[in-house]
């Protein structure tokens, strides 16, 4: 029970000062590109930075039809939640040559490795995983874990990463242990809190969704002490995070219009 008011506490403290310093202008990053021939498929490596060194990962590549299937495989991985503060999950991206980075999909681990299956439109991108607050960020945060191995020969793409916003107790894994069978559920490790306690960028006021969001974790504290399925129980605090993303999206909205 202790546990579960220290959780639901976690949830509730939404605020907008969970930086660790102040919010910096984005930072530009380079990533070497990967070009996806149509009907042809191609394996390309990743290689891990300073933030998770012992990483690595694969990326299998399909054309077909001006879609891009990718088979993405990590190894050697860490909890990310292990970097503390906002930090939770890892997210893949690719980097088109024109255009926002775009977010393929959460990779879920299983001890110290993971899988995802995804597609997208872009046939030449740069490939990055990031340590992230959560599943639906909509910018790269500055914790890159693996990026595709650079090729002399291959474009390079820039693109944006947020940097002074999130807060953290550690800047790299090198040290820290990896984690032993399946990687704790959301419930477990507060991998939910992390939508409510993600700083607002906007500043605007988001009552009706804080309103919802709590409403959400109630449900979501109910179901688990209940020991029902543990999918039903893991669908309550995606949902949260669908509902923190989208209020901060309308918040920011509304303050571009209030400016204009």
């Amino acid at each position: 029970m202790a546990l579960g008011r220290a959780l639901l506490l976690g949830v509730l403290g939404w605020h907008a000062g969970a930086e660790s310093g102040a919010s910096k202008e984005d930072a530009v990053r380079a990533g070497s590109a990967v070009v996806c021939p149509q009907r042809s498929g191609e394996r390309v490596s990743m290689h891990s930075t300073d933030r998770l060194p012992e990483a690595s990962g694969t990326i299998q590549l399909e054309c077909r039809g001006g879609t891009t299937l990718l088979d993405v495989e990590v190894d050697s991985m860490k909890p990310a939640s292990l970097f503390g503060g906002d930090y939770n999950t890892y997210v893949l991206w690719v980097v088109p040559p024109r255009g926002a980075a775009e977010n393929l999909g959460e990779i879920p681990l299983e001890g110290n490795r993971g899988r995802l299956r995804v597609s997208t439109k872009a046939t030449e991108f740069a490939a990055l995983v990031t340590a992230e607050p959560h599943f639906l960020v909509s910018t790269p945060s500055s914790f890159i874990v693996l990026e595709n191995k650079p090729d002399a020969n291959a474009p390079v793409f820039r693109y944006a990463v947020l940097e002074g916003v999130y807060s953290f107790q550690r800047s790299t894994l090198a040290d820290s242990m990896e984690a032993r069978g399946k990687v704790p559920h959301r419930c477990e490790t507060g991998v939910h809190r992390a939508p409510a306690r993600t700083p607002c960028r906007s500043g605007a006021p988001c009552a009706r969704c804080a309103q919802a969001r709590r409403r959400r974790w109630t449900e979501t504290l109910d179901l688990w002490h209940r020991h029902e399925d543990r999918n039903a129980i893991d669908a309550q605090p995606r949902e949260t995070v669908r509902l923190a993303a989208a209020a901060q999206h309308l918040a920011t909205e509304a303050s571009f219009r209030t400016v204009r």
